[in-house]
């Protein structure tokens, strides 16, 4: 059974349109389409895939006749031109249930990992033989790190505050450099109906000691894609650090670590510092806001107006780009997670 990554969710599919957050018709990026029909290798129309728990028909095929660009979150324009049905650079879905329609644009997976902040077409036309060969079977990675409202985040004097209540000015307890200011706060509401129509924003739930021993002191609620800080000797051996970054989704299934189908409504909050910082979230080690690229386009303008106004100017001026630890991707991260379970092994080792 083959499964497709990457799907760009936008609001429709028409030529010579420009589709970003701030104009309203870039949702986002949904995960593993799957479908024994792609098993030869090739979208047709009329087969039938799921997504997102929902059966869904390919309707129609659409490919460049004329080219197009990716714009990346650091400006550059990356272009997608007519090829054959064989090779073809990007494809546009359209497809339905009977109750919606969706529509998707998906890269070839020789782009590898994108950071699209906007995507512009040039002329679409039908795929000849309404089918074209499967382009994206890679799944690249799209971050957004988010606490839950509830969560509660070490200050510098060992107690705790609701990371819904930090504001601006506020001091945070940081692993690497103590007491730090936070720069930043934001909070995004998600509703019953973004809930129903997009169920991959719905939380993972890390349960108390999932990750080691007292750790988190009590059930983690975070986004799918907020990265953990995992420590062990494992990590050690596949990437040559003790201590790495993981997304929450790629924790899912390991010690009680689940998607929460029980939430209609959450609430979700971004913490910016100077830099890149691991917290501590109910006593587990979670990374701050990483200003990236593929933050900044779910963030949403009025956001990062917000950002840019109290940095004085664009926000990769103070704001370090750098890391605070490695960050594992997708496949790298879910093997690094099968070692742990399949030795015994705690996520975050004591020490």
């Amino acid at each position: 059974m083959a499964t497709i990554f990457d799907l760009i969710e936008v609001t429709s599919i028409s030529s010579h349109t420009t589709y970003s957050v701030a104009n309203g018709n870039l949702l986002g990026v949904v995960e593993a389409a799957v479908s024994t029909e792609f098993d030869d290798g090739e979208f047709d129309e009329g087969d039938v895939f799921t997504l997102d728990g929902q059966s869904y028909q390919i309707d129609e095929i659409e490919e460049p006749a004329s080219s197009g660009r990716f714009t990346t979150g650091n400006g550059t324009n990356i272009s997608f031109d007519p090829q054959s049905e064989s090779s073809l650079d990007v494809i546009f879905l359209t497809v339905s249930n009977g109750s919606e329609t969706r529509y998707f644009v998906i890269p070839s997976d020789g782009y590898g990992d994108l950071n699209i902040t906007q995507i512009r077409t040039g002329d679409l036309t039908p795929v000849g033989g309404s089918d074209a060969a499967l382009v994206s079977t890679t799944d690249n990675e799209v971050n957004i790190v988010c606490f839950c409202a509830g969560t509660m985040i070490g200050l510098g004097d060992g107690s705790e505050i609701a990371v819904e209540k930090l504001e601006a000015g506020d001091r945070v307890a940081t692993v690497d450099r103590g007491v730090q200011t936070i720069r930043w706060a934001g909070q995004r509401a998600l509703s019953v109906p973004t809930m129903l129509r997009y169920p991959r924003l719905r939380p993972v739930v890390i349960p108390a000691g999932a990750l080691g021993p007292g750790v988190p002191e009590r059930d983690l609620h975070v986004s799918p894609q907020h990265r953990i800080l995992l420590r062990s000797r494992i990590a050690r051996r596949m990437f040559d650090a003790d201590e790495v970054l993981v997304a929450a989704k790629h924790l899912v299934g390991v010690n009680g670590i689940r998607t929460d189908h029980a939430t209609w409504k959450v609430t979700y909050v971004h913490l910016l510092l100077d830099r890149h910082e691991i917290l501590l979230a109910n006593g587990a080690p979670c990374e701050s806001l990483f200003l990236g690229p593929q933050s900044e386009r779910s963030l949403g303008k009025e956001a990062m107006d917000e950002i840019e106004q109290i940095f004085g100017g664009a926000p990769d001026a103070p704001v370090s780009r750098e890391a605070a630890r490695n960050f594992v991707p997708g496949r790298r991260a879910r093997r690094l997670v099968a070692r742990h379970q399949r030795n015994g092994k705690c996520l975050i080792e004591p020490g």
